[in-house]
């Protein structure tokens, strides 16, 4: 435990506990937001890196799977005529394979099955004009192709993670608001308990800055324990996560890593605690006692 000198005998005051535990709580609900927060930054940053100037074409196949290769040369034909395409490629069946893999897992009925044939293309940037110019082109050659534009989809995931961040920023602000209620409702009751205590530090001389000071110091310390503990509650329920994050197969969900902001973030997380209960704390003390003179 911090030792700091006090002339009140705050260190054995009930409402200290109760400080400590609840900003264990919080503590641990805002790094989790942060975690949250972070990890859907650094998942949609990966999507798009893999998805930004890229295409997919579908050309449907008939119940034997088979289609028209002479569509499909002359559509690969066009496409690398254009100007906006640096390639075009068709996806073998055994690429096909692996990205059914984690759905329909390692099994022959993906060879029976009548896939599509799928182009790659990558294209030199994802402007509209360009999509749409390539596009045109496909429906000229192959009428029944099916061009995927990524960055529908995407947009979708980028709106969603939008949506979440807000939801993990909403949750911060939530936990500021109340740890500082927290302390300046266990400042008030110390104030109160300690009235005579206070009383006679005033009359042999005290300010109210000294005397906030000290349940100043107080709160900072309880909120930087609290916080800490906060932290070690954390700790498993992340190392939980990852584990069952793990399990999931490769190719549902990519492999990202949470960025060293993040991880500076939840270590200044108690710091950050400690200094809002610190200021709370003074800050109530000040009024209560300026209100008195």
């Amino acid at each position: 435990m911090l030792r700091i000198r006090s002339d009140l005998p705050l260190r054995g005051d009930s409402s200290s506990r109760f400080v400590f535990g609840l900003v264990a709580i919080l503590v641990f609900i805002a790094a989790s937001a942060v975690t949250v927060n972070y990890y859907i930054e650094a998942l949609v940053d990966e999507w798009n890196q893999n998805v930004t100037g890229t295409l997919t074409i579908q050309i449907p196949t008939d119940y034997t799977g088979s289609a028209d290769t002479n569509d499909i040369q002359l559509l690969l034909d066009a496409l690398s005529t254009h100007k906006a395409v640096l390639a075009a490629n068709v996806v073998s069946m055994e690429n096909m394979s692996k990205l059914l893999e984690p759905w329909l897992g390692q099994s022959t009925i993906i060879t029976d099955l009548p896939l599509p044939i799928l182009i790659d293309v990558n294209i030199e940037s994802n402007d509209e004009y360009s999509v749409k110019s390539i596009i045109e082109v496909t429906k000229q050659v192959a009428p029944r192709a099916i061009v995927e534009d990524h960055r529908i989809w995407l947009n979708s995931i980028v709106n969603l993670a939008d949506g979440l961040s807000i939801i993990s920023l909403a949750i911060m602000l939530l936990v500021t608001g109340a740890l500082s209620l927290i302390v300046i409702f266990a400042t008030r009751a110390s104030l109160t308990e300690y009235t005579q205590a206070i009383d006679i530090l005033h009359i042999i001389g005290a300010k109210d800055g000294y005397v906030a000071g000290q349940f100043a110091r107080r709160a900072l310390v309880q909120g930087i324990l609290g916080g800490s503990m906060g932290l070690i509650l954390y700790g498993p329920m992340f190392v939980a996560i990852t584990w069952l994050a793990s399990q999931v197969q490769m190719g549902v969900l990519p492999d990202v890593a949470l960025p060293i902001q993040h991880w500076i973030l939840i270590l200044l997380l108690p710091v950050i605690a400690g200094a809002l209960a610190m200021l709370a704390a003074h800050i109530t003390v000040r009024r209560i006692l300026a209100l008195k003179v």
